[in-house]
């Protein structure tokens, strides 16, 4: 999950202004003196699309997700590598086109002032501005579900509220005694209440606080809550009205945008493509065996389709389980998984329109039919296009393969529905750089 908007614009913001006095400071260095406005401005117009890129690389990086301690602890890490590989790409930049500038020494300069300037901004405002705006909260609600929220909340002093109470509804006898409780902690300074709406004694507790919200106290449902903290829809605790409530009643623009830009793209990036997927293929076909295989898959509204893909394996096994147990993955085919170059083939898809750039990843149909036995609401994935990559895969690493894994399927369907009630363009374009950011890191799933 990313930062509240408040919190990302903050960043954005001081980002922007470092990466611009990082310049400043810069030419300083390099010049030995104050840099006058003509030779700053002269510099800084060329600068202005490597800023641009910087924070989009921070983004692929990172910087911008909510700063749980793992998170914390490679925050550094981070910054150095997101700003190494925005001074490359400077260099390229400068090299590509005819500047009268020479930024040779101004990039080294500018590498180490401006990875200094950002890693002591993000940990000033991580620890300080972000720290100190928070809002004092309660969870009601009784069981697992409320503990492991409460768990998380705890696990972290970077979010943007402070929990300051797990209120059992168990422990009380009845509604009035429990509403007494939240008015203790009202008067005690909490003006956010998370609350399970579904638990009956929390309800009934409800609408004796209805003239507090007018007080600037905020109620939150605890499985939207669940949402938007873990970013996956919670399937133990949602039934077909949680569908009915939070499906987008679109229009028709989202989807035509999307089928457009999937179109143009999946044919700007398969001529491209096709300088590594030949060279790739001739390999495995000297090698020995066929270079591609077909498999099928579900589509769009149980629609069946056949993917193209590049061998990774010894032998296409055809999803047979004996088969399997005698095949295995080749070295050079590891390679290719994590670089994703064995998907490249799929861009034939994306144009004929069976997959998108950006959606669940279809499921071989012999295994979805064990799902959707076993799985509630497994089908309602089938709603929308397949993807190259999805929520699912840049937020669940441990993602099953080969035979039908019920309990982690589980798990990738909660991301896959709650990518269908909040997809969007910004959330595709930030599955997009999620995934950019997991080829270069060689952990693609």
């Amino acid at each position: 999950m990313m930062f509240s908007r408040r919190q990302t614009f903050v960043l954005l913001t001081g980002d922007f202004l470092l990466l611009f006095g990082a310049l400043w400071v810069t030419l300083g260095i390099r010049t030995g003196a104050i840099p006058t406005t003509g030779f700053f401005l002269s510099n800084l117009i060329p600068f202005i699309p490597i800023f641009i890129f910087s924070i989009i690389i921070f983004y692929i990086a990172g910087l911008y997700e909510k700063p749980t301690r793992p998170i914390l602890q490679v925050m550094g890490e981070r910054i150095v590598g997101a700003q190494i590989a925005n001074v490359i790409i400077a260099a390229v930049f400068f090299f590509l086109l005819p500047l009268s500038i020479a930024p040779k020494t101004i990039l080294a300069i500018y590498l180490v002032v401006s990875v200094t300037a950002i890693t002591l901004w993000r940990f000033y405002a991580l620890h300080h501005i972000f720290h100190s705006d928070k809002r004092k909260a309660i969870l009601v609600g009784h069981g697992d579900f409320a503990r492991e929220i409460m768990d998380e909340m705890n696990e972290s002093k970077q979010y943007t509220i402070e929990m300051v109470e797990h209120t059992d509804t168990a422990t009380f006898p009845n509604a009035q005694a429990l509403s007494n409780r939240i008015n203790e902690h009202l008067r005690e300074g909490v003006t956010v209440v998370i609350i399970d709406t579904r638990d009956a004694r929390a309800a009934t507790a409800l609408p004796a606080h209805q003239d507090t919200i007018l007080a600037g106290v905020f109620f939150i449902d605890l499985v939207r809550f669940y949402e938007d903290m873990f970013g996956r829809a919670p399937l133990d605790r949602i039934d077909y009205t949680w569908w009915f409530d939070r499906i987008p009643n679109r229009t028709g623009i989202y989807d035509i945008t999307k089928r457009f830009f999937d179109f143009i793209f999946s044919i700007i990036a398969g001529i491209v493509a096709l300088f590594i997927i030949i060279p790739v293929a001739i390999i495995l076909a000297v090698t020995g065996g066929t270079p591609f295989i077909f498999h099928e898959r579900i589509g769009k509204n149980g629609k069946l389709f056949r993917i193209v893909k590049i061998r990774t394996m010894l032998f296409d096994d055809h999803g047979d389980s004996q088969l399997r147990s005698k095949n295995h993955i080749t070295a050079f085919g590891s390679f290719l998984r994590k670089t994703r170059i064995d998907e490249l083939p799929q861009l034939w898809n994306v144009l004929r329109g069976d997959l998108s750039f950006i959606g669940p990843r279809p499921e071989l149909p012999s295994i979805a039919s064990v799902y959707e036995k076993e799985i509630p609401y497994y089908h309602l994935r089938h709603l929308t296009v397949p993807g190259l990559s999805g929520w699912a895969q840049i937020r669940d690493y441990d993602a099953p393969r080969g035979a039908p894994n019920v309990e982690k399927t589980r798990r990738k369907l909660s991301y896959d529905l709650y990518y269908l009630v909040h997809r969007s363009v910004w959330l595709d374009m930030t599955i997009l750089l999620k995934t950019i950011r997991t080829i270069f890191v060689f952990s693609g799933s």
